[in-house]
């Protein structure tokens, strides 16, 4: 099973946000991610890219 880590981009640097991310979803609020427990986090900020090869999400702060 290939599950994703998230980090928050401040000021350029990596802030972990959560692992085993199974599910990513985009609203008005910002960024909601779920992980492979249910476990839900929504961040103020945008979907900065998702890289599926190495399993990283990076959002960028507002």
């Amino acid at each position: 099973m290939c599950l994703s880590d998230a980090f928050e981009l401040v000021d350029g640097e990596r802030r972990p946000l959560m692992s085993y991310v199974s599910g990513i979803s985009v609203d008005e609020n910002g960024v909601t991610l779920t992980d492979m427990l249910g476990a839900r986090k929504t961040v103020a900020g945008t979907l900065k890219s998702v890289d599926l090869t190495r399993n990283v999400i990076l959002i960028e702060a507002k």
